[in-house]
């Protein structure tokens, strides 16, 4: 076997933006929440430095981006985009035996 061969993980590593769900991003998104009257992404985006100016290591990319995906939104649109590929969501009835 060559020494110089590589051992390839099969699997992609993972997006980039996983590293940013560290806890002081949690934390910052937390704070930035309770400091803010709107729940409006783009409205948070632009104030965000402003809203957390007394706070370290504020982020320039949007805090928001923490947040989980709004399950009725995915089900009202069918599908949902993460990382840049389109995801379809089907939602099939299930049937129990108590129905019959």
């Amino acid at each position: 076997m060559d020494a110089l061969a590589e051992i390839v993980n099969p699997f992609p590593p993972p997006p980039i933006q996983y590293n940013r769900y560290t806890q002081q991003n949690l934390d910052l998104l937390a704070l930035l929440r309770e400091r803010s009257s709107t729940t409006v992404h783009e409205d948070l985006r632009k104030s965000q430095h402003a809203v957390l100016s007394d706070q370290a290591d504020v982020p320039e990319w949007n805090l928001t981006e923490l947040e989980r995906p709004r399950a009725d939104w995915i089900i009202e649109e069918g599908g949902y985009n993460t990382f840049g590929d389109r995801w379809p969501v089907r939602f099939l009835k299930l049937w129990s035996t108590h129905d019959q």
